[in-house]
């Protein structure tokens, strides 16, 4: 499948480089000469901020604001670039992002963090184990399937065979085992064994497909305009029956010799007219068994009407799949499907340095973390559902990573001066690796950590800094030690932010595995935003103004942690206050972003409307304050997430809410996400 990269205009780099999220109104500055100040950072509206501005305009700017917001912009801007692959493990990108990360650890002089040990075999045959200091803290993650050779031919009537060309006329789904096989083609559908309305594909005698190769079509019944049956009119995606793991498990148990994937012709669905690829389509059941294949709309449809007794077309099968399930065998045509796949492990490393403290604190440890990586070319944990294009990433978590680096230069500065206290304790500054498959780099370290868990004196995580609105931030794990919340109470109140301080220390991000283990932590986050975790997550919308405060307020935290001569004792907490920053199982799209994370107001402010969602159409503007959904007060944005995760497609909610110091009522029709959709 082609790769594709975000539309950018790259010769307009250093003026898209602040972008719409931020504006000189935004910073309390006169825009230079010529320049057009826009709205302050509520938005992504391309038409606004400085997209406007000239060269020379940015550089004047970027010199008001000074070298801090001049150098994060460069880190945000690099390690966002298309070139780093959107950064997942196993792409050359995220080893790329490595290899910045430690050039910088090594500019500030900062020491190498861990003890990698490699087995060399000498010339006589003995194996010698050896050690050496290194930045990087290597692991595995999964594994990387990879096809040797694949090939499909297709047999026509008594034509000659036709090879179709891969990653054009087919590929190779995740799913796929070994296999040389030959075989006829039987239709079965959706391959849905027991749907809505008594749907299934596998009633009758012929539901044995031993000797056949099983023709699949993805998604499920659907309407003439390409829409689910199984979901409400107007409703956008599909129903968990659409999954593509169950329907080749269905035929692979049903004894299908090898397994034909295509996208039924006619659905509404970004997929269509595309390629599947391994990364996008790995799965479990009983597939890994049988060849399993993808075949362009085109190529399955030549299949078909050459292979049918009727003559019939691809399109022509799909309605007939739509009205009820049946196998169609497809005698006039075979198929011939050769895999060979193998398996390798996903290699990625966390990255570690150390800037020693000094004093009686020297052996205890502040840790200030970020995760590097991101879902690369959108194969996983993708909310726009485009594989094969590039998620930059940029707030998730290019802005945490660079606010790191930011604190490891001021920090290394700082500890090198003849300002800097007599006990120091050390400061560790590390890069999780795979975050956002579960965060697998910082559990890697938790089971091997790089320094005695008793010497771990507190956690700091940054993770989506990049995109403060109003100046709203949030602040959480304030109760996971003893004494912590006051430590950090007047610095937080003395930011410039408006913080909202939550205790709890879960949550979907690399402080919930040191919480875990009994290390104190806090996490810093800005909210989430309509770009997380989708292609459209890029640099231009980043506020590296309110980027450095943030940077600069961790910087106090970590100094006063660094300094305290008290203990800080780790304590549990209910949960309370889990941050907002990982995904969610959320069926629906309400169609806003949050405008204030903070909690200052109880309700949900809504920030900003986007269109076609039930949000607008239900009337919702920006600045109305929701207070009901249905019969429940809202009283933060954490209270509404779990009512949105219950909520289905087509539901109607009764909205409570505040405009202009009315209290005003609407009634909202939730429709699918458009960005959930099945296999």
């Amino acid at each position: 499948m082609p790769r594709t990269i975000p539309s950018l205009s790259f010769p307009r780099l250093l003026a898209l480089s602040l972008g719409s999220a931020v504006s000189f109104a935004s910073f309390g500055l006169a825009a230079p000469t010529g320049a057009a100040a826009g709205p302050g950072p509520t938005g992504s509206d391309p038409s606004s901020g400085l997209y406007a501005l000239g060269e020379n305009a940015v550089a004047e700017l970027l010199t008001t604001l000074g070298p801090d917001v001049t150098r994060y912009v460069q880190h945000v801007t690099t390690l966002s670039n298309p070139f780093f692959e959107g950064r997942a493990p196993g792409t050359r990108g995220n080893v790329t992002a490595q290899e910045y990360i430690e050039f910088w650890f090594k500019t500030f002089g900062l020491e190498p963090a861990f003890t990698v040990r490699e087995d060399v075999t000498a010339s006589d045959g003995t194996v010698v184990t050896t050690e050496q200091r290194s930045y990087r803290q290597p692991f595995e993650i999964g594994l990387e399937m990879y096809t040797d050779n694949a090939s499909v031919d297709l047999s026509l009537g008594g034509a000659a065979p036709m090879t179709l060309a891969q990653d054009k006329d087919f590929s190779v789904l995740g799913m796929s085992g070994s296999g040389d096989v030959t075989a006829p083609i039987a239709f079965v559908g959706y391959s849905i064994v027991g749907g809505r309305d008594e749907y299934g594909s596998y009633f009758g005698e012929n539901a044995d497909l031993t000797g056949k190769i099983a023709l699949i079509l993805r998604f499920e019944p659907m309407r003439q305009d390409g829409t689910s049956r199984w979901l409400e009119e107007g409703s956008e995606g599909w129903s968990t029956y659409s999954a593509l793991t169950p329907k080749i498990t269905a035929a692979v148990r049903r004894n299908a010799a090898g397994v034909i994937v295509v996208n039924p012709p006619g659905a509404k669905d970004e997929r269509v007219g595309k390629l599947a690829s391994w990364r996008d389509t790995t799965g479990g059941g009983a597939s890994g068994r049988v060849p399993v294949v993808m075949l362009s709309e085109d190529a399955a449809d030549r299949l078909v009407r050459a292979a049918d007794t009727q003559g019939r077309s691809l399109l022509d099968l799909r309605r007939l799949a739509d009205e009820k399930g049946e196998i169609i065998d497809l005698p006039n045509a075979t198929a011939t499907l050769r895999v060979k796949t193998r398996f390798s492990p996903n290699k990625t490393a966390n990255l570690g340095g150390i800037l020693r403290g000094k004093g009686d604190l020297a052996d205890q440890y502040v840790i200030i973390g970020s995760h590097f990586d991101h879902v690369g070319y959108g194969y996983f944990g993708s909310r726009d559902n485009k594989p094969g294009t590039i998620h930059p990433g940029a707030d998730d978590n290019a802005s945490g990573t660079s606010g790191m680096l930011m604190l490891a230069e001021q920090l290394a500065t700082y500890y090198r001066s003849a300002e800097a206290p007599e006990n120091l304790r050390s400061i560790f500054f590390m890069g999780y690796s795979a975050e956002e498959s579960g965060l697998n780099g910082s559990a890697h370290y938790i089971q091997n950590m790089a320094i005695p868990k008793e010497a771990h004196y507190l956690m700091l995580n940054l993770d989506m800094i990049g995109r403060v609105r109003e100046g709203n931030l949030e602040a959480n794990g304030t109760g996971t030690a003893i004494g912590l919340e006051d430590m950090v109470k007047p610095i937080l109140d003395d930011s410039g932010l408006n913080i909202a301080i939550r205790p709890g220390g879960s949550g979907p991000s690399d402080h919930a595995t040191f919480y875990a283990a009994g290390i104190p932590v806090m996490f810093f986050f800005s909210g989430l935003h309509e770009e997380y975790h989708s292609s459209t997550d890029t640099f231009n919308l980043i506020n590296p103004v309110g980027a450095i405060k943030v940077v600069n307020m961790v910087r106090r935290i970590a100094l006063a942690a660094a300094t305290r001569s008290d203990a800080l004792t780790y304590q549990a907490t209910d949960g309370g206050g889990q941050a907002m920053g990982g995904p969610r199982r959320v069926r629906v799209r309400f169609g806003i972003a949050p405008g204030d994370y903070s909690g200052s107001k109880p309700g949900v402010l809504v920030g900003q409307v986007f269109p076609e969602t039930s949000a607008a159409e239900g009337g919702l503007q920006s600045g109305d304050l929701m207070t009901k959904w249905n019969d429940t007060a809202l009283t933060s944005v954490e209270d509404w997430m779990p009512l949105l995760e219950k909520a289905e497609p087509g539901d109607e909610v009764v909205i409570t809410f505040t405009r202009d110091g009315a209290e005003k009522t609407t009634t909202i029709k939730l429709k699918a996400a458009r960005r959930a959709s099945g296999g």
